[in-house]
């Protein structure tokens, strides 16, 4: 780094005395300026400076996030500089170049297989958490979700085996696939009205779970997306769900479910309510 530095000092010199004129530099989002040379009394370049290639990348006052632009005016956050951290803290807003930012969004595996995370700040303003966003984290403990977040993605927070308890902002409507699978230590969580469907494995190996509470606008239920929930005891199933997938309820040997509908109005998959306890139709 140093060799590279000395040339290049070396070489800007060269030109400053050979030429003794005015000079125009390009910066790297696209600006340019002139400096007459004859003025210039001294050239520094800070070798600490690890300015990344890729202008869509900043170091923000804490050094080890990541963003990308997404538009104009919006940046994602992408990841970390460094392998591990315990606690994180996204900035609502960035700075790019000299330009600011408002950040909207958690990238797919933005934070993914982090063995060290422990907790994670996410701004209001966010609206997407993208897929695998937190997957593997199994020593997340803490995570604030801002009312803004409108989509989780698949997987997001997949074998997140420390996380207890968690709060779906009620503008999701979708639980996607395997999004809490194998959150083994979730004991409580809210699924808000506008969902509109559980997805497969949404749930799976989440035996700290005792209680769910299912909305009346959910329609169907995904393949084993409750399978070997063994501490659930109790579940109703609203009247609009018509479609209980294979093996939703698999392994659940304790749970009592209750459905508010006919058998002949509901669709139930292969083994899909075999394990539990009771199943009661109401009409």
């Amino acid at each position: 780094m140093t060799k590279k530095l000395l040339a290049l000092i070396m070489t800007f010199v060269s030109c400053v005395m050979t030429f003794a004129t005015d000079m125009v530099v390009k910066q790297k989002n696209g600006e340019t300026f002139r400096i007459d040379v004859k003025n210039v009394k001294e050239v520094i370049f800070n070798e600490n400076d690890n300015i990344s290639d890729d202008s869509t990348e900043v170091n923000t006052s804490e050094k080890f996030l990541r963003f990308k632009i997404l538009s104009d005016s919006t940046a994602e956050f992408i990841g970390l500089r460094k392998e591990a951290a315990n606690e994180v803290i996204v900035p609502a807003k960035v700075r790019i170049d000299g330009k600011v930012y408002t950040v909207t969004s958690i990238g797919d595996a933005a934070v993914d297989f982090n063995n060290e995370l422990t907790s994670i700040y996410i701004p209001d303003g966010v609206t997407n958490i993208g897929a695998w966003a937190f997957g593997g984290c199994y020593s997340l403990t803490s995570i604030n979700i801002p009312d803004s977040v409108t989509n989780i993605g698949s997987a997001a927070f997949y074998n997140c085996e420390s996380l207890t308890s968690i709060k779906i902002p009620e503008g999701v409507t979708s639980i996607e696939d395997m999004v809490f699978y194998g959150c083994s230590s979730l004991a409580s969580i809210n699924i808000p009205k506008g969902v509109t469907s559980i997805g497969a494995t949404a749930f799976y190996g989440c035996s700290e779970l005792m209680s769910i509470k299912i909305p009346e606008g959910v329609t169907s239920i995904g393949n084993h997306a409750f399978s070997d929930c063994s501490g659930l005891i109790s579940i109703k199933i609203p009247e609009g769900v018509t479609n209980i997938e294979d093996y939703a309820f698999f392994g659940c040997n304790n749970l009592d479910v209750v459905i508010d509908n006919s058998k002949d109005n509901v669709i139930v998959g292969k083994d899909a309510l075999k394990d539990c306890k009771s199943v009661t139709y109401l009409k």
